[in-house]
């Protein structure tokens, strides 16, 4: 089992993007990126997982492999990145190893209900919404922000400046949903509504930012972060305006399901208090959204 949290940061925008174009689900299929090396089971959480999790030995992860800095696919074709080195934290105390499949970001919940991955990893937000249908572990917290090509040719410093603008995003997140309230919002203040181009990845929806087809991407806060400091040596894209409606991010998990969330809950609140949780956050340069205690559906 891989417990390293060395970090892989050094992917650059065009090669995530590159590589998920390769390794990426089709119409929300799952193709596995890497097998289990084992099973402990003398690990402290073990005997608490599902029988089914047990036996495997793995527990398998759906997500979108295209999202750095929390999860993405480096030079060979592996997961790296915030969300997969915490999982790795915490394969010590379940005694099993997670194993990652890229998939579409929009097609995670039904793949969750339907069985074919345990959890799903791929910095989703916990809304109440999302509540209805699955469970959530939370681990961060996020909102989001606009991020503008270098300069900030159209002048935005905030979201009601998004009146009247192109907006790009990844379809089936939240930033999706809050532009569609922020549209609504400028209509009601008699002013032109929003246009949302939306993609299947993130990387598209940057590439239209990038080549000046959209005056802004919305992205959570470490994404953005991230994408700002390192595409383009740091002279693509910049971050303007605060944090936009922050709520935690979560590890999801089906609502049948209630062992495992239980047993995650558990060896994340581990990782937490031994201090290797913010160990990684400080690695990761996202002080803003650290948490200490790991709630069950804490989005509202």
């Amino acid at each position: 089992m891989n417990t390293s949290t060395t970090l892989r940061l050094g992917a650059t925008l065009l090669s995530v993007s590159l590589l998920a174009a390769c390794g990426s689900g089709t119409d929300g299929d799952v193709s596995v990126q890497s097998s289990a090396a084992g099973k402990n089971e003398s690990a402290t959480l073990f005997a608490s997982l599902p029988a089914d999790i047990q036996k495997a030995g793995t527990i398998q992860v759906g997500s979108d492999l295209a999202y750095a800095p929390m999860e993405y696919l480096d030079d060979s074709g592996n997961a790296v990145g915030f969300d997969v080195e915490l999982a790795d934290l915490l394969e010590p105390q379940l005694g099993v190893e997670f194993v990652w499949n890229n998939a579409q970001f929009d097609g995670l919940i039904t793949q969750l209900k339907s069985g074919r991955i345990d959890v799903a990893i791929s910095g989703m937000s916990d809304t109440a919404e999302r509540q209805k249908e699955i469970d959530f572990v939370d681990y961060y917290n996020a909102g989001g922000v606009l991020l503008v090509k270098k300069g900030n040719p159209a002048g935005l410093q905030s979201a009601a400046d998004l009146c009247g603008k192109t907006l790009a995003v990844q379809r089936g997140t939240t930033a999706e949903e809050v532009s569609g309230a922020q549209s609504t919002a400028c209509e009601a203040d008699g002013k032109e509504p929003l246009e949302v181009l939306a993609f299947d990845r993130e990387t598209e929806a940057m590439l239209q930012v990038k080549n000046g087809r959209a005056d802004s991407g919305m992205q959570d806060y470490p994404i953005a972060a991230y994408n700002a400091r390192t595409s383009g040596g740091g002279n693509d894209f910049e971050i303007v305006g605060d944090q936009i409606e922050a709520g935690p991010l979560g590890i999801g998990v089906s609502k049948e399901d209630t062992a495992l969330r239980d047993s995650l809950q558990q060896a994340l609140q581990g990782v937490m208090d031994s201090g290797d949780y913010q160990k990684l956050i400080d690695a990761y340069e996202v002080p803003l959204g650290a948490i200490d205690k790991a709630t069950v559906n804490g989005g509202q």
